[in-house]
């Protein structure tokens, strides 16, 4: 009786305790580092402070960036005696599945250091650390420290490989093994899609079963920015991602060509840096791409390739096209969908990966078969002649971003998360 009412009062203490915690992020801010993982912490964070003290411990931190809640891992140097830096250089130069399987370990132990110094430096030791799953990090700082580690499920490697012709090179399988030691490591796993967590879960041959999935978080768009319907204006197809394989940059142009065909004024706007795609083997930039498969001048005179652009930029862009398609081969979630569903921006995206449990065909969106051009083409043509439709889901898309993926919503969960972990700790 004595034991219960122990475990009683310290489930109760913890659940009314202010917790600290340390996320892990490859830089920052996310104005001068846009990417996925950096946007996730830059959105959740405000609405996790009533309840959390949150510090980030980013590999990159911009120059003009002065906050003692952001600690700068890359200003933080290792002593390394000579014959350590020497082997290390020697490694790099050796391209075998051995080698590089001891270069993950050095990894593991030259960042783990890095994170515990960076911990180190903070006022107050974190309760919980949330690192990403890549190049299994997390086994390193396991061993590391003794505070207990979220891996988060951004993107795991295996995920990525046969979409962008790296599933070949010598660091593919060494770091895939590396990434899944990593998430059999962790105190907690969790992820923003039931998808890729049930990858994991079948790939790695693990359980996993206290993870949780926990949606990305997406900032509400303000009713002067979101999607208006413009029948004055020529329709346009806005498409924001890399041009590369994972993201279907290729099936972007080719199921815009269709379009074309049976839309003499339409347009495409392509967001994203170039990446290139391969082609058996061949790698093409995109306006390689362009130039090799599409024939019709007056139809590559009506794609605009805008490369990157500021999030206002592309902010701007969604509340002004006409339909916006996500054509990607595979997403563990996809916050770049999120936020043209958050401006009410019609969607046609193919139906993989997690992108089924981001869109609900004819309700928020439209879904396409996947890898199909011919799909994709379809789906935009039958919508932009459909006005009210469009219209439809672009309302209900708008209140179903606000219910499902808010900060406010999204911190809930994570909180909820964080102190279980912690009870099992």
């Amino acid at each position: 009786m004595a034991i219960i009412t122990l475990c009683y009062e310290r489930i109760l203490n913890l659940a009314k305790k202010h917790l600290s915690v340390v996320y892990v992020s490859p830089g920052w801010p996310l104005s001068n580092f846009p990417n996925g993982i950096v946007t996730y912490i830059q959105n959740l964070l405000p609405s996790l402070s009533d309840d959390i003290c949150a510090d980030v411990l980013a590999h990159q931190v911009g120059n003009d960036i002065f906050d003692e809640s952001v600690v700068d891992l890359s200003k933080i140097v290792l002593d390394e005696n000579i014959v350590t830096r020497l082997i290390s250089k020697i490694l790099y130069r050796i391209k075998t599945q051995y080698v590089e399987q001891q270069l993950c370990q050095h990894r593991w132990v030259k960042l783990s250091k890095q994170i515990v110094a960076g911990i180190e430096s903070l006022e107050k030791q974190p309760n919980l650390i949330e690192i990403e799953e890549t190049f299994g990090l997390t086994k390193g700082l396991v061993a590391a420290t003794d505070i207990p580690i979220i891996t988060r499920l951004h993107g795991p490697w295996f995920t990525h490989g046969p979409n962008v012709n790296i599933s070949t090179q010598t660091d593919y399988y060494p770091r895939v093994k590396a990434e899944g030691l990593g998430i059999k490591a962790s105190h907690g796993v969790s992820a923003p899609s039931h998808d890729v967590l049930e990858r994991v879960r079948e790939y790695y041959n693990i359980a996993l079963p206290d993870a949780a999935v926990i949606p990305n978080p997406v900032l509400p768009v303000h009713q002067d920015l979101q999607w208006a319907y413009r029948s004055e204006v020529r329709p346009t197809v806005l498409f924001v991602g890399r041009f590369e394989g994972q993201k279907g940059g290729d099936l972007a142009v080719d199921s815009f060509r269709i379009m074309a065909q049976y839309n003499k004024e339409i347009e495409l706007l392509f967001v994203g840096p170039d990446s290139g795609i391969f082609i058996d083997h061949q790698k093409f930039s995109f306006q390689q791409y362009v130039d090799k498969f599409i024939a019709e001048t007056h139809i590559k005179n009506r794609i605009h390739f805008l490369g990157h652009c500021s999030s206002e930029h592309i902010a701007s862009l969604r509340r002004s096209s006409t339909v916006t398609i996500m054509t990607s081969r595979y997403e563990t979630f996809s916050i770049s969908l999120a936020e043209a569903l958050a401006t009410g921006s019609p969607v046609v995206a193919s139906n993989v990966g997690a992108i089924k449990e981001l869109v609900t065909d004819g309700f928020n969106g439209v879904l396409a078969e996947p890898e199909s051009a011919e799909s994709i083409a379809e789906k935009v043509i039958a919508l932009i002649c459909d006005s009210d439709h469009m219209q439809m889901l672009s309302d209900n898309a708008i209140v179903d971003s606000r219910e499902r993926f808010s900060p406010e919503v999204v911190a809930k969960q994570t909180i909820k998360f964080y102190r279980s972990v912690l009870n099992g700790c």
